[in-house]
């Protein structure tokens, strides 16, 4: 296997590769003036199975074609096969019809990588798991909590207790307390349709010294900022908010720390000024698991 560090991910490529010595391939590219991406593969491919680290985060448009360019690029270059590891997987919350006349976004991208000759798609913490079941081609999910809850650890923040939202995010909340042997509380969001305005709703909390509010993404902020202003309110001193997936969008990082985080946290599966814990770890094990 080789490794192929597209033009969105080479940081994560470059990782994996020296943490197992599996070599790696750095894509030429470049932007033309008008927007259109240049690809190219600097060496030879042909009868080799390829593993394309390519992020779908903004610009995901950009970044999506540049996976399709890379797959059949490899491929007319008489690759064996290649595979796709998308540390963010673009349009995964659109994974239904909410309204009526919606395109199914995820779908459509995963038919897409399909079309484009990827055998498999690697991501992590994707956004809509249940998609898998569905998906026209092999989607395996990474779970980074361990590598959060690893970082926590090595913080050494004593007297901590685990916050999140909604059914997804307890399971993510239980899997960080678990490793950190702490107490986990979970809260409800509802979130309108049409307006996207988000209420959240905490049951009983004890409150700790430090508390760590976990989700997946962290898109406006939205719901993390109220989740944070909502235990602010029960009177928490220290207010940590950490995500796999920082998107950032606007000020969601301004928003946060208003509603009274006294930090923002993030993995490196997006490449952001949050980032502080990795991804490679548990995305290679599995890719050595899965062969």
């Amino acid at each position: 296997m080789i490794l192929v560090g597209g033009p969105a991910s080479i940081y994560l490529a470059e990782k994996l590769s020296k943490l197992s010595g599996i070599e790696l391939l750095k894509i030429e590219h470049k932007l033309f003036p008008d927007g259109e991406s240049y690809i190219r593969f600097p060496g030879r491919v042909e009868g080799e199975d390829l593993l394309i680290v390519q992020g779908m985060h903004p610009p995901q448009d950009r970044h999506i074609f540049q996976a399709c360019l890379l797959a059949e690029t490899a491929l007319d270059l008489g690759a064996r096969s290649v595979s796709l590891l998308a540390p963010y997987l673009a349009y995964a919350r659109q994974d239904r019809r909410f309204l009526e006349g919606e395109a199914v976004s995820v779908q459509i991208l995963l038919k897409l990588m399909k079309a484009a000759g990827y055998q498999k798609i690697y991501t992590v913490n994707v956004h809509s798991p249940w998609i898998a079941e569905s998906s026209p081609i092999p989607l395996i999910d990474i779970h980074a909590e361990e590598a959060l809850a690893e970082h926590m650890e090595e913080r050494g923040l004593k007297d901590l207790v685990v916050v999140s939202v909604g059914k997804k995010g307890e399971c993510m909340a239980r899997m960080v307390a678990e490793r950190l042997k702490v107490e986990y509380s979970v809260a409800r969001s509802t979130r309108d349709k049409k307006t996207g305005e988000v209420k959240v709703e905490l049951g009983d909390l004890k409150l700790r010294e430090n508390v760590l509010v976990v989700d997946d993404i962290i898109s406006t902020g939205g719901t993390m900022a109220k989740l944070v202003q909502v235990i602010k309110a029960r009177g928490a001193k220290r207010i940590i908010a950490a995500c796999i997936h920082a998107l950032m969008v606007g000020a969601a990082a301004e928003k946060i720390l208003k509603a009274g985080a006294s930090e923002i946290i993030a993995s490196d599966a997006i490449p952001s000024r949050y980032s502080e814990y990795s991804v490679a770890k548990p995305v290679l094990k599995k890719i050595l698991e899965e062969g």
